[in-house]
């Protein structure tokens, strides 16, 4: 081969080698980076311009080990490159009538063994044959049988482009051999054009199904935030300044849009009502039945009903508008002239008083079944006194639930020390303490992080 030949080559492998590790870093790059056909695409086109760069560099006669050298490494990067290539027609072809494309692949390992093998003991590296063919050979008889067998590939936009790629390298890898075969080395002249062919079409098809996918992506992340924004609308912008009371509240999901709620309907002049709920799931579908867990919760405090009957109106609102979702609640109305409060639950954790004269944790634990699984459901209330300087926790199980690395909920292991230790500070830092206390306590697949919606009010009775 001429130097002038060789110099084509090495510009035509460093192209495809550039274009290989772009297509590499815009994998990585992308928002979409479980989509692999970027990456595949630039393992397969990366180590095939280097191979054909090792391939074609102009050593002088006198240095024949560092041109033994070379081609060895490049013959070894060629079969690498083969790998991702196969892994690249199975993302695009499928796995092929029982299982053929597998079947490929396990066939064309066999092949690379035997070309290590060769390679490891032939005295003239050059004049085995390329790695390559056997694909050439095998996936024009793989796609003949399927095509017999009546196996259709997946649809994908673009098959004409694809096709017409694989053809010209098909074509170009071909004659080389043919023209050279009687030279005894093969000599890789037009491949390297048809591959950029190829490459150019692979290029074109996958960057069309990339941009779609970015594109889609992109649209579901403007619809989550807009999905954010909403719920955040329904939640109560300020607390209730009401007098006897100081309320402080804090809500933190886990994703962008989430299931819990919270709210203080007002049902009666000289009470104040406070629920919290719990929509099982997350995500937009547990955003939208919050969204009627507030619609239902309203209509029913301003018939002036108890929390028995709002939690028995909620979970009828439930089975009838949203079947097969569910959700845990709980009401909670306190009459400030009285002392007196109200309670109902449903499959929900127990609200906790803290008594401070008797410094004393009381669980308010009347609860009834989950809501929306039976239309008919009556849900019982409860009720206790409050007075001066005790504090009420209304939450949901996203802070008693949350467990550390040892798997020791919050529930268990802080929160009751947690409530005698700071019950000294005022609502709004005492909140704000124990929003801190249980993200740092929280761990989510043995990473700190939460693994729940975190939600719940204060309310310090004065």
């Amino acid at each position: 081969m001429s130097p002038q030949e060789d110099l084509l080559l090495v510009m035509a492998g460093t192209a495809i080698f550039t274009v290989g590790v772009l297509c590499m870093c815009a994998h990585f790059a992308s928002a979409l980076s479980r989509e692999r056909i970027l990456l595949w695409f630039g393992l397969f086109a990366a180590p095939y311009g280097l191979a054909l760069v090792c391939r074609s560099v102009f050593l002088p006669e006198w240095d024949g080990r560092a041109e033994l050298f070379v081609v060895i490494v490049g013959k070894l990067i060629g079969l690498l490159a083969s790998i991702p290539a196969l892994l690249l027609f199975q993302e695009f072809y499928g796995q092929g009538w029982k299982l053929s494309s597998k079947w490929l692949i396990w066939t064309y390992a066999l092949a690379l063994a035997a070309v290590l093998f060769a390679m490891g003991i032939h005295e003239h590296p050059r004049s085995i044959p390329s790695p390559g063919i056997t694909l050439v050979i095998l996936v024009p008889l793989v796609l003949l049988v399927d095509r017999i067998a009546g196996y259709h590939p997946p649809p994908i936009k673009g098959r004409p482009i694809i096709f017409t790629g694989l053809l010209a390298f098909f074509l170009t890898f071909s004659y080389d051999h043919l023209a050279h075969w009687h030279a005894g080395n093969v000599r890789a002249i037009t491949e390297p054009f048809g591959f950029i062919v190829l490459m150019v079409c692979l290029g074109y098809v996958v960057s069309r199904r990339v941009a779609l996918n970015e594109a889609e992506w992109l649209s579901m992340s403007s619809e989550m935030q807009a999905a954010s924004r909403i719920q955040t609308a329904i939640l109560p912008s300020t607390v209730p300044t009401t007098a006897g009371y100081s309320i402080a509240a804090r809500y933190s999901p886990m994703t962008a849009v989430a299931g819990d709620y919270y709210s203080f309907p007002q049902n009666q002049s000289n009470c104040l009502g406070i629920v919290v709920a719990d929509v099982m799931g997350h995500g937009v579908p547990a955003a939208l039945v919050a969204s009627m867990v507030k619609v239902s919760v309203f209509e029913s405090a301003e018939k002036r009903e108890g929390p028995g009957n709002i939690i028995g109106d909620l979970n009828v609102t439930l089975c009838k508008q949203a079947p097969g979702q569910f959700a845990s609640a709980v009401y909670v109305s306190l009459d400030r002239e009285r002392g007196v409060g109200k309670y109902s639950a449903a499959g929900h954790p127990p609200p906790l008083l803290w008594r401070r004269s008797k410094q004393q944790l009381e669980a308010l634990d009347v609860a009834g079944l989950l809501l929306g699984v039976r239309s008919g459901e009556v849900f019982s209330e409860g009720e206790f006194i409050f007075e001066s300087g005790d504090r009420l926790l209304v939450y949901s199980d996203g802070l008693t639930e949350a467990e550390n690395q040892s798997g020791v909920s919050f529930g268990d292991g802080r929160l009751s020390v947690l409530l005698a230790e700071k019950q000294i500070l005022p609502v709004e830092p005492f909140a704000t303490t124990l929003l801190e206390e249980v993200l740092a306590w929280s761990t989510h697949n043995s990473e700190p992080g939460q693994s729940d919606d975190i939600t719940f009010v204060v309310i310090d009775f004065q």
